[in-house]
């Protein structure tokens, strides 16, 4: 699998300051935890494990991961599988999504 040119986490990094500027204050405090490890998934900031590879003689690091539902990088390949497994329940035709708020019976 090849990595994305642009990730959510970019973008995020890119915008988030205006973003908290205007709807901060609106913001659920789960909302504002999904974004600083969105941002910090797979960084420097989660921390690591220092590897060394006895073929090529290189030496690296793979961060950690955020695992947060909602980050993409944690939990792309899930939330993948599950909208694949999903897919085949769906109907061969098209169909509309609707809803409908009934009084409640007041007896």
């Amino acid at each position: 699998m090849t990595k994305p040119q642009l990730e959510l986490a970019d973008v995020v990094r890119r915008f988030i300051g205006p973003y908290h500027e205007q709807f901060g204050h609106l913001m659920l405090i789960s909302h504002h935890r999904a974004l600083q490890d969105i941002t910090a998934c797979m960084t420097e900031a989660m921390g690591g494990e220092h590897y060394h590879c006895r073929d090529c003689d290189e030496t690296f690091w793979i961060y950690h991961g955020c695992r947060n539902r909602s980050c993409p990088k944690c939990h792309g390949r899930q939330i993948a599988q599950w909208l694949k497994a999903r897919s085949v329940e769906v109907l061969p035709c098209r169909y509309f999504h609707l809803i409908a708020t009934v009084p409640s019976d007041s007896t």
